[in-house]
């Protein structure tokens, strides 16, 4: 099995199983995610499902079941509470959530691509040294090998 460099956030995760499923597990098997992934690709289903009324609740419940297998099979990493305080620190240095900062250190403790399609996380991405990809990025340059 080769190194896994790819770190992907919960945005380019949801993107990828809602806009190419038939491509996605082949790509998120060629990388990780952190362990609160889980809980944004729940809470995004609800978003639209709820707030945004563009789901049903039962089209999220079968497309959380999806995602839900798929990180199954990815390599999840835990985050660990001795990561908070740097958690923290990089959300406060860089204005971004805890969330989205927990990302940010785990690629760059990890030295990991980070895939993401959040401009404004990919931005804070670059002073920190920590290389980005968008889901769209990855996508077209595996259908350029193929």
């Amino acid at each position: 099995m080769t190194e896994q460099r790819l770190l992907f956030d919960a945005n380019a995760i949801y993107r990828l199983i809602r806009e190419c499923p038939e491509k996605a597990m082949d790509k998120l098997m060629e990388g990780t995610t952190i362990s609160l992934a889980y809980y944004e690709l729940g809470n995004a289903l609800w978003r639209e499902a709820h707030l945004l009324k563009r789901i049903s609740i039962e089209e999220a419940e079968k497309s959380l079941s999806l995602m839900y297998a798929m990180l199954v099979r990815m390599q999840v990493v835990e985050v660990y509470c001795e990561q908070g305080s740097e958690i923290l620190q990089t959300a406060h240095k860089c204005n971004l959530t805890f969330y989205d900062s927990a990302y940010l250190v785990e690629a760059k403790k990890t030295s990991k691509i980070l895939v993401t399609d959040d401009n404004k996380l990919a931005k804070a991405a670059e002073p920190l040294g920590v290389e980005t990809l968008s889901s769209n990025t990855l996508i077209a340059s595996q259908e350029h090998k193929g």
